[in-house]
Formats: C-alpha cells, structure tokens, sequence
C-alpha cells in the first residue's frame, strides 16, 4: 500500500492506497488487509485504485465483498481513485475522487543527515527530512523515517520507512536486518514470516525495481 496524505477544504488526512487488479484473490486482500490492521493506528482510511478495466457489475460485487471484509477488520474504506475506466461518481455507496494536483510527486531539496549513535528502542521514532544513519541497532516497535536514504549499521527490527515524501529512489541500507516493516516512496511490504538464510541477519539493500516492487538482496559491506 502506499500511504499519503490528501486536502479537502475541510479535512486533512493521512490515507493508504491499496491497488489491486481483476485477478487478486479476495483472500489474499483479506490477509493483507489483516496485516495492515496489525500495525497501523486505528482510523486510519484506506483508497481503493484497481488500474485496469473491469466489467462494472463485477466490480462493484468486488467492492461490496472488499466493504465486508474491511468492516470485519473494522476497516474504513474512504474512496476509490478515479482513473480511464472508472467514471462515475461512486461505487456500492463509496465515492470515487481524483487525487488533487498539489498532493502529487514534485522535486524535492533533501535537508542534511542525521546520524544518530543511541540505540532507538521500541515504541520510539526517528524522522528527518533527509537521510538517517543509524550506527546502533533498531529494536522491534521502534519507527525509522528519512525523506530520504536509511542506513542502518546494526541490528534492525522495527519499521524502516524510506522515501518517505514520495521518493522512489531512495535506498535502505541494513547491516543484520530483521525488520517487521520496510517502505520505499509510499510502498510498503510487512515481513510476515521468517526470511531466507541469505538475508535473515545479514547485511542487505532495499530499493524499487522499474514495477515498484520492494526488492531485497544481500550486499558486503
């Protein structure tokens, strides 16, 4: 998903965009909505955009069974991106809106790094409008966000949150990563289960790959 943040004239507030097309599993929606609700603060709302065309009956049954699933997980789905197949005014009661032009990608002037020496412990959070290195260890329920680049040189539980005004290029650097959560440009993957040997504890790279995907490989320091 991919968190942002839209203006009204009334309201500002943060959402997440959860994308989707004709052949995902309501399943595998279910699962990660599931995940998401585990480690995200209550309210939070949630966009549906699906980039391609679908029959509309179908998607509007696909809607009505996204709305059920979502109200079990006590979920609030606000709306659902306008695109090139998609022009009506809402779907199955939820309003279809375009995402204003000032909230879209623009060039942004990283500030300075932050190093920071302490170990960042759970429940704590480190932000900067640039890039952060950390040179000891992140613990589980701890949050990391840099505008830009993270590099972490120990242990890193936790969340790690990259890129996060928007940037795609921006990298994460873990020295023994065994984090709960990775973003890159507002996309986010959660670590469910326990990762490959070739990774789990060893030092890696998180970057985009040209489909938007989180990929991570094994690096030496």
């Amino acid at each position: 998903m991919l968190q942002k943040k839209i203006k009204f004239t009334h309201a500002k507030f943060e959402y997440f965009i959860l994308q989707i097309n004709p052949n995902t599993e309501l399943a595998e929606i279910e699962s990660k909505l599931n995940g998401f609700k585990k480690l995200e603060q209550k309210n939070a709302h949630i966009v549906l955009s699906i980039n391609a065309e679908v029959d509309s009956d179908a998607f509007e049954k696909t809607v009505l069974e996204l709305i059920a699933i979502a109200n079990k997980l006590e979920i609030n789905f606000h709306s659902i991106l306008r695109n090139d197949f998609i022009r009506v005014e809402s779907i199955s009661g939820i309003q279809v809106i375009d995402i204003p032009e000032s909230e879209k990608a623009s060039e942004h002037i990283f500030n300075k790094a932050l190093f920071y020496s302490d170990p960042l412990r759970s429940g704590m959070k480190l932000t900067n409008d640039g890039d952060i290195v950390v040179t000891s260890f992140v613990s589980d329920n701890a949050e990391v966000i840099a505008s830009g680049n993270i590099h972490i040189y120990g242990e890193a539980k936790g969340r790690l949150i990259a890129g996060s005004n928007g940037d795609k290029t921006a990298r994460i650097f873990v020295s023994k990563f065994n984090a709960e959560l990775i973003s890159i440009g507002g996309l986010y993957r959660t670590i469910d289960e326990k990762l490959p040997d070739n990774l789990f504890h060893k030092s890696v790279m998180i970057s985009l790959d040209n489909k938007n995907r989180l990929i991570i490989e094994p690096i030496a320091y």
